[in-house]
């Protein structure tokens, strides 16, 4: 009987250590975890003090807007910006799923963008007129 409870325990371990790191790889932003490049760097406008500005990663560009994400100081969450030559907006967010959606002043020519995190289903989003131009941003 002792066996029979070890083995038990031993898979409820195991279990529990599989459905952890699953959940913890969705919560988060695949994009950040490859090798950074030149192309990567905000422009020198862009200033956020919550922003960890190594963690930054360019990752789509579209009607000469460049977006980037990147991972806030404390580890908590995550931050995306877009940018064209002169002008930007960004907005930082925690937790799982949409995490933030920013809204360009009037007189900018930026869209409205939101920021999902690998989780997230965006198909709600999509019927509320949002196009994805990333797997984690989605503009309208």
């Amino acid at each position: 009987m002792h066996v029979k409870q070890v083995a038990a325990v031993a898979v409820l371990a195991l279990s529990a250590t599989v459905i952890s790191a699953c959940s913890g790889a969705d919560d988060g932003v695949a994009a950040l975890n490859r090798e950074a490049t030149p192309e990567d760097q905000l422009p020198d406008f862009v200033s956020d003090s919550s922003l960890d500005i190594d963690s930054v990663r360019k990752v789509a560009e579209q009607n000469q807007i460049s977006y980037f994400i990147g991972e806030m100081k404390d580890d908590k969450g995550f931050c995306a910006y877009s940018t064209t030559n002169d002008d930007f907006i960004g907005g930082c967010g925690e937790g799982n799923g949409q995490l933030v959606t920013v809204s360009p002043g009037a007189g900018s020519g930026l869209p409205q963008f939101t920021l999902v995190t690998d989780s997230y289903s965006s198909e709600d989003l999509r019927g509320d007129g949002w196009t994805e131009v990333h797997d984690n941003i989605l503009i309208r």
